[in-house]
């Protein structure tokens, strides 16, 4: 389920032609950057909070799953009012509301829309700057349920089978 849910995110990022240079799933990405593999900017990780299930019947379960988008992009200028470079620094904003858009509606097999429910702007960059959007879907995983088998010729309220 959280790879159906990781792969319709990132197929519906890549369809929306925004310019992402890469897109996987966040591992600690902006703070090991010596120890990880360089990637493209801008960039988008996807990652899963705790999710918290609730057994349904017949070994189907289901969840609300938290998802972030960390998006990251490079900080190029600051955006005082007045700045000369100030459209440029704010572009980041625009990026994010782009990136918010091409996820409108996404849903898919075993989950529900995704729903922005967070936005959270890096006020504590450097070089690269990590917006978070976050999302909440309900989902329901069946990979445990096991197919029905039915044998005729068993009654099971007791007594003789009926013929057909």
């Amino acid at each position: 389920m959280r790879k159906a849910i990781y792969k319709a995110i990132a197929d519906r990022l890549n369809a929306a032609e925004l310019g992402i240079g890469y897109i996987s799933l966040w591992n600690q990405n902006t703070e090991q950057l010596r120890q990880q593999k360089a990637f493209r900017l801008p960039a988008v990780f996807i990652a899963f909070d705790p999710i918290v299930w609730s057994q349904r019947g017949q070994g189907a379960r289901a969840a609300d799953v938290r998802v972030r988008l960390h998006v990251v992009t490079e900080t190029l200028a600051t955006p005082e009012v007045g700045g000369k470079y100030q459209d440029k620094a704010l572009e980041h904003l625009d990026f994010l509301e782009k990136v918010a858009a091409a996820m409108q509606g996404l849903a898919g097999d075993g989950f529900n829309c995704l729903m922005l429910t967070e936005t959270i702007t890096d006020h504590d960059h450097e070089q690269l700057r990590r917006d978070e959007l976050c999302y909440i879907t309900g989902a329901t995983d069946t990979a445990g349920v096991k197919p029905r088998t039915t044998i005729s010729g068993i009654a099971l309220a007791g007594g003789p089978a009926k013929s057909e």
